[in-house]
C-alpha cells in the first residue's frame, strides 16, 4: 500500500470527502486556467490579425499593444512603442499635454462626422496620415464590481476614473480620401469641360445660324445682282432687235455698249463664285513672278477713272516708296486693288476723294485704300471678310454681293501678307494691305 493510500484510510470519512472535493476544485480551476489562457491568446490573435489598427493603452496613456495593421499604417514594429507615448504619431492639441487616449476619447465625443472631419496623424517617416476612430474602454470601477472586496462606502470621491483598459481602433482613411479627391478633381474637370462644350456648342449654333442667315442673305442679293446686268442684257438686246432696221448706228452702238457693260459685270460676279469655289476647294492658283506694283496700280486706276469721273469723285494716288517690286500674282493684286476701289467708289457720295496710298519699310509694302463713305460699325470691322457677310450699313441691296473682300482675304494670305479694315477719324472707312517684299511662304502657281 503506498503512503498517499495509507494516508487516506488514517482520514475519518469526512476528512476524505472533503479531499475530494478539493481535488475537484484544483482539476476545475486547472481547466478554467487552461481554458482563460486558450481565449485570451485567441483575443490576442484576433487583435494582431485584424484588418484595421488596433492599439492598447496602459493606464498611464502608454502603449499596451500595437497590432500588425497598426505596424503598417504607422510604420512602425511593436517592439518600439510598447511602454511609450505615441503623440509623435497622433499629434495631439497642446492641451492634451501628449495625452493620447484623452485626446481619442475628446474626438470620439465632439466629432459628428469623422469622414468629413478625419482624425490627423502621421508615419515614423513624416507621411500624413487621415484616420477614423473607434475607442473601447474599461473603468478600474467596471472591475471592482466584480470583486468581493469592493466596498461601494467608499467607492464615490471627486476622483476621476482611472482605466483599467483602453482599445481604439483606427481605420486608415488616407487613401479613400485621395481617391475621393480625385474623383472630385475629375468630376469638376468634367463639369468644366460640359459647361466649355455647352459654350462651344451654343457658339457653333449661333454661327451656324449666323451663317445660315448670311447665305440668304447673300442668295437674295445675289439673286437681285444677277437679275439686274442679265435685265439689262435681254433688254437692250431686244431694243436692237427691234430696231435694227430703223435705228440709228450711234443708237445701236449705245445698246450694244450697255450690253456689253452689263455682261462685264455679270462675268465679274460669276468670276466672284468661281473664285470662291476654288478657294474653298483650295485650288485657287496663283502665278508667282517679280512684277513692279507701281505698274499693276496704274493699269487699275486708268481702269477706274472714267467710274470715279461718273460719279464725280476724286482719286488721289499716293506712292510713297522707292522699290515697289514684289514677288506676286500680278492678276490677283489687280483683283484685290479693284475690289478695293469699287467698294470705294460704290458707298462714297458725290464730290468726295478716295485716297489709294502706298508706303514701305525695310520688309513690307502697304496698300492704304480710304474713301469718306458711310463707313464700317466698329464691331464689323472684321466681320466684313467673312464669306457672304456684309456690313449693316450695305444691307439694303447695295452692298454687292458679299463675296469680294472674302476673296481679297485670300489671296492677300496667299502671299504671306495680312488684310484689315478700319475706321477713319474723318469718316469712311479704309482698308489696309501688307505685302511682304519677300514672302514667307509661295502659292502653288
Amino acid at each position: 500500500m503506498s503512503v498517499p493510500e495509507q494516508a487516506m484510510t488514517s482520514l475519518s470519512g469526512e476528512e476524505r470527502s472533503e479531499l475530494e472535493m478539493l481535488r475537484a476544485q484544483v482539476e476545475e480551476l486547472s481547466r478554467s486556467g487552461h481554458q482563460l489562457i486558450s481565449t485570451q491568446t485567441q483575443m490576442q490573435s484576433l487583435l494582431h490579425n485584424a484588418s484595421d489598427a488596433i492599439i492598447e493603452f496602459e493606464p498611464d496613456g502608454t502603449v499596451k499593444s500595437f497590432n500588425s495593421a497598426a505596424e503598417a499604417v504607422f510604420h512602425c514594429a511593436e517592439i518600439e512603442l510598447l511602454f511609450q507615448k505615441i503623440d509623435h504619431l497622433i499629434p495631439c492639441p497642446k492641451h492634451f499635454d501628449g495625452d493620447v487616449p484623452a485626446y481619442l476619447l475628446w474626438y470620439r465625443d465632439n466629432v459628428q462626422d469623422q469622414y468629413e472631419q478625419p482624425l490627423k496623424g502621421r508615419t515614423r517617416d513624416g507621411e500624413d496620415l487621415l484616420l477614423a476612430v473607434s475607442v473601447g474602454i474599461i473603468e478600474s470601477n467596471d472591475l471592482l464590481l466584480f470583486d468581493d472586496s469592493f466596498d461601494e462606502a467608499n467607492a464615490g470621491g471627486d476622483d476621476a476614473p482611472t482605466f483599467e483598459a483602453f482599445l481604439c481602433i483606427l481605420r486608415d482613411l488616407t487613401e479613400r480620401k485621395r481617391i475621393d479627391a480625385e474623383l472630385e478633381r475629375h468630376r469638376n474637370e468634367l463639369e468644366a469641360l460640359v459647361r466649355e462644350q455647352l459654350v462651344e456648342i451654343v457658339a457653333a449654333k449661333e454661327a451656324a445660324e449666323q451663317a445660315n442667315r448670311a447665305k440668304s442673305e447673300f442668295l437674295a442679293n445675289m439673286s437681285h445682282e444677277l437679275r439686274t446686268p442679265m435685265h439689262a442684257i435681254l433688254s437692250f438686246a431686244d431694243f436692237g432687235i427691234k430696231k435694227i432696221d430703223r435705228a440709228r448706228p450711234e443708237k445701236l452702238q449705245q445698246y450694244f455698249s450697255r450690253i456689253h457693260t452689263a455682261g462685264e459685270r455679270l462675268l465679274g460676279m460669276i468670276n466672284d463664285l468661281l473664285d470662291l469655289a476654288k478657294s474653298e476647294a483650295g485650288s485657287l492658283s496663283y502665278n508667282m513672278a517679280e512684277h513692279d506694283l507701281r505698274e499693276v496700280i496704274a493699269v487699275v486706276s486708268d481702269e477706274m477713272s472714267s467710274l470715279v469721273e461718273t460719279k464725280g469723285l476724286f482719286l488721289d494716288v499716293d506712292i510713297q516708296a522707292d522699290d515697289t517690286r514684289l514677288e506676286m500674282d500680278r492678276e490677283r493684286i489687280g483683283q484685290v486693288l479693284r475690289n478695293l476701289l469699287s467698294n470705294a467708289i460704290k458707298f462714297t457720295p458725290e464730290g468726295k476723294r478716295i485716297r489709294l496710298r502706298i508706303t514701305t519699310d525695310a520688309d513690307v509694302i502697304s496698300i492704304e485704300c480710304a474713301d469718306q463713305g458711310i463707313g464700317i460699325p466698329e464691331d464689323e470691322l472684321d466681320a466684313v471678310f467673312d464669306k457672304f457677310v456684309q456690313s449693316s450699313r450695305t444691307q439694303n441691296g447695295t452692298g454687292g454681293t458679299g463675296l469680294g473682300l472674302p476673296i481679297c482675304k485670300e489671296i492677300v494670305e496667299a502671299h504671306a501678307g495680312a488684310i484689315r479694315a478700319a475706321s477713319n477719324a474723318d469718316g469712311g472707312a479704309s482698308f489696309h494691305v501688307d505685302l511682304p517684299k519677300v514672302p514667307a511662304g509661295q502659292a502653288d502657281g
